[in-house]
């Protein structure tokens, strides 16, 4: 029944349809195949390096990790006037988006490399990584190449955003997925030719992905000239307008997404103890198979909403509205028969070892639920680009919850804190669906339509 209506949902042969069903579809594969290749990957890179070695890189990865945010938004603050300016058929006014973006961001890495580089010439790298295993100067030497190869894929990652515009979100997936195949590759191939060896595995993970990327863009600008970057085409004045979109959609990803996802683990540590937060993270990759799930059905349709409104086909944007609700109305009771044989679930899973209750499960279905049906309308505002009112209800209720916990947290205790995380996504995500609403039904006033 279920997939017989997830069939129906998508089956119009409208063309804008027709591109959301392929990218949803092919997206789907793609991601089956990534979380495949994350699988495999572990052990194989596990088994090159020794357990000591293999934390010092998960350690790097998770600095690495960071430098993502660093872009102050910038890549999100283009996407959408890159989508309106080719869905006006205007390619020139494209160009430049693209050109200004990737210089901005050329100059922030360049920022971020000098504040970076410079002062692990003076730390004791070995004392940073608490290890022996590996001398100080190949540390630094490894960690030089990390951040610099990270910093050039900072740049040229927004290429895959031409895809986006271009209704093409599938293969920006595609783009990803490669360079995970082909790392998983190359690590396979190291193990049967070399020793362990930690520069050859940071090279093979932040290599990689930059020449994918580049090698992409080579068909893309052949196929679309008008739209290949270029030093004249960087206009300052568009800048002024791309940052001041990005930093609203920095806020948003440092508030409410950063700030409660990332300082969970904190607070169940602070307050229950170390034992709490594995509970709390196996029952969390359990269920954010869910999120996983619709995210593949919810970030295609960001950018089809900008080309729909840049069109005017308001009847579409509530037809596919809809759709989403009803795909997050199914993702719900998906997780409830998730819940329903999660105990035997865990026991195949991990055993005896850790024992997973009902009710951090439950919690954990909750909080994932809210935080999928705010992803449904914030995906819609996105689109839309009218993110003023987000940047508001991200400081309030990721305020609201740092205050709460803090304040009452060692009360709570763990399903509390879990429970806390579900409540504030379902307040963000009322207000949220209400102003969708008002922009379906173009009753928006003042702050709602901004």
């Amino acid at each position: 029944m279920i997939f017989k209506r997830i069939k129906q949902l998508f089956k119009s042969n409208d063309k804008r349809n027709r591109i959301l069903r392929n990218n949803i579809m092919f997206s789907a594969v793609l991601k089956i195949i990534g979380l495949s290749c994350s699988l495999l990957i572990v052990p194989i890179t596990l088994n090159y390096l020794n357990n000591e070695v293999y934390g010092i890189w998960l350690t790097m990865s998770s600095i690495l990790y960071w430098f993502s945010f660093f872009d102050i938004g910038l890549g999100n603050g283009m996407r959408n006037y890159l989508t309106q300016a080719i869905s006006n058929g205007n390619y020139e006014l494209g160009r430049s988006y693209l050109s200004t973006t990737l210089f901005m961001l050329f100059i922030v890495a360049i920022i971020i490399a000098v504040i970076a580089i410079v002062p692990m010439s003076m730390l004791n790298l070995n004392k940073v990584f608490n290890t022996n295993e590996i001398s100080g100067d190949a540390l630094r030497n490894v960690m030089i190449v990390a951040v610099t190869f990270t910093l050039a894929l900072f740049v040229v990652k927004n290429i895959g955003f031409v895809f986006v515009a271009l209704q093409k979100y599938a293969y920006n997936d595609l783009l990803l997925v490669s360079g995970n195949i082909i790392s998983l590759f190359i690590i396979y191939v190291l193990t049967k030719t070399t020793e362990g060896n930690l520069m050859y595995v940071v090279m093979a993970f932040t290599i990689t992905p930059v020449i994918v990327f580049l090698l992409a863009s080579i068909p893309i600008f052949i196929k679309y000239p008008q739209l290949k970057p270029s030093i004249k085409s960087i206009d300052k004045s568009l800048g002024h307008q791309i940052v001041g979109k990005g930093l609203g959609f920095f806020f948003i990803q440092i508030t409410s997404c950063l700030v409660i996802y990332g300082s969970s683990n904190l607070f169940i540590i602070q307050f229950c103890g170390p034992s709490s937060v594995t509970v709390y993270n196996i029952a969390y990759k359990y269920f954010n198979l869910i999120a996983i799930a619709y995210t593949i059905v919810i970030s295609p349709m960001w950018n089809a909403y900008t080309d729909a409104y840049v069109k005017g086909e308001i009847q579409w944007i509530s037809h596919t509205f809809n759709h989403a609700l009803k795909m997050w109305g199914i993702t719900v009771v998906g997780g409830l028969i998730m819940l329903a044989i999660s105990g035997v679930f865990y026991h195949l899973w991990i055993g005896e070892s850790v024992v997973i209750p009902f009710g951090v499960s439950a919690s954990v279905l909750a909080y994932i639920s809210m935080f999928n049906l705010n992803n449904c309308a914030t995906s819609l505002l996105n689109g839309l680009n009218i993110i003023r009112v987000q940047i508001y209800t991200s400081f309030l209720f990721t305020a609201f919850f740092l205050i709460v916990i803090i304040l009452l947290g060692k009360y709570f205790g763990f399903i509390g804190i879990i429970s806390s995380m579900a409540i504030s996504y379902g307040l963000m995500s009322m207000i949220h669906l209400y102003q969708c609403r008002l922009l379906i039904t173009q009753k928006a006033k003042g702050i709602w339509k901004k």
